[in-house]
């Protein structure tokens, strides 16, 4: 029984551990396609695009966990039964649950494991990978000159060459449109020949020019848009220089970002969600007491005042309380007084169903903590009965019957998570509704598997339609 077990658990891990490297690798290519053009031509270095593959490869484990546990528990038990190893173990007198014994600790680590990264390796994932994302984004584009094209990259400034030598790294045919003291009109410099230097620092490009000329509008003058002078002077050498502060690579504080509630653990959600609940209820009192002074009730009761004045009786309108010349002020002021209160209380509603909604995305995030550790455990009671059901190992049916469920569990996660996010559904049954709906589905199976069905033998259904459908002989 030991060897069995041993056996059962190393072709396990032999199977996930590939597996799950395989999944994660494919969901990161899509989020490097889907990010490719913020990255490239940036001048980034690989230190800091490998740090930001680092945090996408741990935010992508939620996702490729579950499917290699499904995966991998297929496999296992398809070769077993492949190799008429567990029908050996059968005849031998060990049930099905028997050999998923030894799988019983590994679903626990795993799913410990999937607790931790939920928990703590996401949030700290989400974080970082947040802030350097923006951190990137709002670098400037690495400083390449093209020929014959205008670059503008450098605020203020655009350069244009016609030829560039390689070797000598010389610069021909030069314009440069200067605008940084005047938006308005440019100060155009040409030269037929130039060089590019950095500084020690590399925070000030120095480019000096060879055999050229200077043109400037001279607008500060008194009286220019009388006789527009301007400035012409000719040169044969000169020496610009340019501001690189705003290529360097920057990172951001990462407070700003770790508020959200991707970047919360179990704890700081449930702090967050209790206080949101706190806040709705601040602010139904105040709107209490926004609308109480729009609004007035007679004090008097209508019989006591009609008996104080003769002309007024029980049925009359209050307005008949007061004379003619203020009714209308009256009716005015009440109208205005009424509209105010349905703008209060129409913001009122719309303030507490946004604070709803924050306080339904901390809810999610926090059952989402739990989700993914019962996720690995559903999906290995599917696939390790599925495996010895359908009696096929390696990369083909048990690849396509991983992936078909898998994918329906991903929709109805999806589907329920969107529900829950617009407050059509709980946040318990907008997360936990995948695993609602594969439980039964890994009981029937483990069932099946039990008792040696012939769910997916295929003689068994032909058989069964044959009987169901026999043929009629011809007389």
């Amino acid at each position: 029984m030991k060897k069995l077990n041993k056996l059962i658990i190393s072709n396990f891990f032999r199977t996930f551990l590939p597996t799950i490297v395989i999944v994660m690798f494919i969901l990161l290519m899509q989020f490097i396609w889907l990010y490719v053009d913020e990255l490239v031509g940036k001048g980034l270095e690989w230190q800091v695009i490998a740090e930001l593959l680092f945090y996408w490869s741990a935010s992508l484990i939620p996702q490729a966990l579950p499917l290699a546990v499904l995966l991998a528990s297929i496999m296992t038990f398809g070769n077993l039964g492949e190799t008429y190893e567990l029908v050996a173990a059968k005849a031998a007198g060990i049930s099905i649950w028997k050999m998923f014994k030894p799988m019983y600790v590994a679903m626990l680590g795993i799913s410990l494991f999937g607790v931790f990264v939920s928990n703590v390796l996401i949030p700290i994932a989400n974080l970082k990978s947040r802030s350097l994302l923006y951190d990137v984004r709002e670098k400037k584009p690495a400083l390449a000159i093209t020929e014959g094209v205008f670059y503008s990259g450098i605020q203020g400034i655009t350069i244009r060459i016609g030829k560039k030598d390689k070797r000598t790294q010389e610069m021909y045919d030069i314009i440069i449109y200067d605008k940084r003291a005047n938006n308005i009109h440019s100060t155009v410099i040409s030269a037929k020949k130039g060089k590019m230097t950095l500084s020690n620092d590399g925070r000030f490009l120095f480019f000096t020019l060879y055999d050229g000329a200077r043109y400037e509008e001279m607008e500060t003058q008194r009286n220019y848009y009388n006789s527009f002078p301007h400035s012409s002077t000719y040169f044969t050498q000169e020496k610009i220089m340019f501001d690189l502060t705003v290529f360097n690579f920057s990172r951001t504080d990462e407070d700003l970002f770790k508020h959200n509630y991707e970047m919360l653990n179990v704890f700081q959600l449930q702090f967050f969600s209790d206080s949101l609940k706190v806040l709705k209820y601040k602010k139904a009192l105040e709107l209490k007491s926004f609308v109480k002074p729009y609004y007035h009730f007679l004090k008097n009761d209508l019989t006591t005042v009609s008996s104080k004045n003769s002309n007024i009786t029980k049925g009359d309108s209050v307005l008949n309380l007061f004379n003619s010349q203020y009714k209308d002020v009256i009716l005015s002021n009440a109208e205005s007084n009424t509209r105010t209160a349905k703008n209060v209380v129409s913001y009122a509603i719309t303030e507490r169903n946004e604070i709803k909604k924050n306080g339904v995305r901390y809810d999610i995030e926090w059952h989402k903590k739990f989700v993914l550790a019962i996720s690995c455990i559903i999906m290995f009671f599917i696939g390790a009965p599925l495996g010895s059901i359908i009696r096929k190992g390696g990369f083909g049916l048990p690849v396509v019957a991983s992936i078909l469920l898998y994918l329906a569990y991903h929709v109805i996660t999806l589907s329920g998570e969107k529900a829950a996010k617009t407050l059509v559904w709980t946040p318990f049954m907008g997360v936990w509704i995948g695993i609602i709906v594969l439980t039964p589905l890994g009981f029937f199976l483990t069932f099946q598997a039990s008792n040696d069905s012939s769910l997916l033998n295929k003689n068994a259904w032909v058989n069964l339609i044959k009987r169901l459908f026999p043929k009629t002989k011809k007389i």
